[in-house]
């Protein structure tokens, strides 16, 4: 089959930084799976994007769909043929719509009976009119956080349209977007090469457009963002240390189209801010890479990186050492101002701060984070209860004060910082900071006991609270970041090797909001349940579980987060195990006979036990109270692996029982002994896991 070359771009106005990632990925999942739908092959597929574009290419297209044969169902037999076997209306009107002769219609067995089918050939299509009509809903469907309007208002699209290039083959392929008609032109940099230049393959486009002053390619950008910020460094011969954090790079990379980086001085005066201020006042607000010396101490220097060589670089560096100046001035400011005032006097301010109108202020949210917490620390470390209620009291003070206001990401940095100066002690200064941990996916957790046990209380409100008031995540909506939330608890829950069950510590957040539920309280905690137990689910399969595991596992032991990762771990151990299959259908088997029988609740009693007299129920019934008296030693996480491998040994003497015993005996007493035996057996295995969700196939 012939093969084809396409480019597309879309060039436009300045795109934000952050909108690049999830529409790059979107276009190349949509595309790669719309071509798959309409039967054409392609060998390569780039995706490219810059500040002013956004682009893909396609290398060794099918120049047409592939022809293809369907086969059609048609109306029943039974109303096809009259009674002398003449084809009725409905048969005729069949093959007449599915352009074949009558004489060419079969019949087929379906489900609901014998039907009229017929079969047809389609001929492929061009690629060219497939693509037409495939690519400008894509780009309309592109997922932006925001969308705009321009001119008279008739097209939206994250940024303003100028030009469309798109070529298939060496023919510019028609299609109109936001207004705009596809050509052959791209433009380069903005000020660099402001004209146009021609494209016809995606083979070239990164060499021609380079030649332009623009990088497409975001690993190439990002490389030559790190490569100057590496030169201007050695330039300046100090011994320096940039600060390179991964996001600003990312960030950085997304806004250029061709970096030089320049190295800026600030005056030395702003070193005395903490260097959390004047680190975020320059990557937040400015995009510059703040330098320490090498013992990690804030330095009058700093990287910006430009969009363009101007002439003269010494004007761009004066340029962004004016605009820092004032933003280190405004920050000393308000840190000065900020300190007139002790952190625990602003607790009153708390009761204007709106934390959800649904769920009250930021000071009601204290009272109960102190509650929660000083609950908490009585259970797991009762020696920093004091600590963490005079944490939980001040750690939301800084939401009020005016360097947080300016720099919101230092909520809690600024509380430790302020708690210092008041003359908090060192651990419930660090322990204010370190609640809102982890602050990202894959984010630090708290390092301190105290720190971790707010963290715990801050987001069992946070999540308690939206759940009572009907806020839980819905698909990809989860504006409170519960998810995260929830998947922090847990994390910290299994790094401090913490063994106590969420369910109560649950049930006492959602306590506080029992004015607020609209629905029974027993579905509000039920979804709960549910929601972090997926989360858990989430996290299991990170660590490379299973899913059938991860589910067998949680079934049972699902408001445990370290028992239930352990115990999934030490199962995963045992599934690669040969003879594997046949143990878990054996366990099956005792476990699908329970609900067949719906013996669950059928106790073994002394007056079962005396009925069980067949040898393969007395060897039974010795292993389950041998190894019932021994599973409370080993249920321990540690200890997981061997308690695994001791209910694997009753295999053997549960296959005995099914070889020599009929569990449905006519007797019904004899016959629910048998039950609660089993019962007993299976209550063991869930001591791991549900082994019925184990796939055997």
């Amino acid at each position: 089959m012939t093969k084809l070359d396409y480019i597309l771009e879309l060039g436009v106005e300045e795109i934000p930084a952050s909108y690049f990632g999830p529409a790059i990925d979107y276009l190349k999942e949509r595309l790669s799976r719309e071509l798959k739908n309409a039967r054409l092959d392609f060998h390569k597929m780039w995706v490219w994007g810059g500040p002013r574009r956004l682009a893909l290419g396609l290398v060794g297209l099918d120049a047409a769909q592939s022809d293809v044969e369907e086969e059609v169902t048609g109306p029943p037999l039974s109303s096809a043929f009259d009674a002398n076997g003449n084809p009725t209306k409905a048969a005729e009107g069949f093959a007449k719509g599915r352009g074949v002769p009558i004489s060419e219609i079969f019949t087929v067995n379906t489900p609901k009976g014998p039907y009229l089918a017929a079969r047809r050939s389609l001929a492929g299509k061009p690629a060219g009119e497939i693509l037409s009509a495939m690519i400008p809903p894509i780009l309309q469907s592109l997922p932006f956080p925001k969308v705009m309007r321009w001119g008279d208002g008739e097209h939206q699209f994250v940024r303003p349209v100028h030009w469309l290039l798109s070529v298939l083959g060496w023919d510019v392929l028609p299609m109109t977007f936001a207004g705009v008609k596809a050509g052959k032109l791209s433009y380069g940099h903005r000020f660099l090469y402001p004209g146009g230049v021609v494209i016809t393959s995606p083979r070239e486009y990164e060499e021609r457009l380079a030649e332009t002053h623009v990088i497409v390619d975001f690993e190439t950008r990002k490389d030559m963002v790190l490569k100057e910020i590496k030169r201007v460094m050695e330039d300046s011969g100090t011994e320096l240390v940039v600060t390179l954090d991964e996001e600003l790079v990312n960030e950085v990379t997304n806004l250029i189209e061709e970096p030089t980086a320049i190295l800026g001085h600030f005056d030395s005066g702003f070193l005395d801010l903490p260097l959390a201020v004047s680190a975020t006042a320059m990557k937040e607000h400015q995009r510059y890479f703040p330098i320490t010396d090498s013992s990690g101490r804030q330095a009058p220097y700093f990287v910006a990186i430009n969009n363009t060589r101007a002439r003269d670089m010494e004007v761009v560096r004066k340029g962004h050492e004016r605009v820092l100046h004032a933003r280190l001035e405004d920050a000393r400011f308000y840190y000065e101002e900020d300190k007139k005032i002790p952190l625990a006097l602003r607790a009153k301010d708390l009761e204007h701060v709106v934390f959800h109108h649904h769920l009250g202020s930021y000071l009601e949210k204290v009272e109960r984070i102190v509650g929660l917490g000083t609950d908490l620390a009585r259970e797991l470390a009762p020696e920093v209860r004091d600590t963490v209620a005079r944490a939980a009291e001040l750690s939301k003070c800084d939401l009020v004060t005016g360097v947080v206001k300016e720099f919101p990401s230092l909520q809690g940095v600024m509380g430790r910082e302020y708690a210092l100066a008041d003359g908090e002690t060192p651990e419930v200064s660090e322990a204010i900071r370190e609640h809102y941990l982890p602050s990202k996916a894959g984010g630090p957790l708290p390092g301190t006991l105290a720190g971790a046990i707010l963290s715990m209380a801050d987001k069992l409100d946070t999540i308690c609270g939206c759940f009572a008031a009907g806020l839980q995540p819905t698909g990809a909506n989860d504006p409170f970041a519960l998810r995260r939330q929830a998947l922090g608890v847990i994390l910290i829950t299994i790094d401090r090797n913490w063994k106590f069950s969420l369910a109560p510590h649950v049930d006492r957040a959602l306590s506080n909001f029992e004015g607020l539920v609209k629905v029974p309280m027993k579905e509000v905690r039920a979804g709960l349940q549910e929601f972090f137990k997926a989360r858990l689910k989430s996290h299991m399969l990170a660590q490379g579980i299973s899913a059938d595991g991860a589910e067998a596992v949680l079934q049972v032991n699902g408001n445990l987060p370290l028992f239930s990762l352990q115990k999934a771990l030490a199962l995963e151990e045992l599934k690669k195990k040969e003879g594997f299959r046949d143990l878990a259908q054996t366990f099956k088997r005792v476990v699908n006979i329970i609900k067949k029988f719906g013996g669950k609740e059928i106790p073994l009693d002394p007056e079962a036990m005396a009925l069980l007299d067949k040898d393969a129920e007395k060897n039974l019934l010795a292993a389950v109270r041998d190894l019932e008296a021994e599973a409370p030693g080993f249920l321990d996480p540690g200890d997981f692996a061997t308690l695994l491998e001791k209910i694997v040994s009753l295999k053997t003497p549960v296959d005995a029982f099914f070889e020599e015993v009929l569990v449905d005996d006519p007797d019904p007493a004899l016959k629910r002994a048998r039950i609660a035996l089993l019962n007993k057996t299976s209550e063991l295995f869930e001591l791991i896991a549900d082994f019925s969700r184990i796939s055997t196939s």
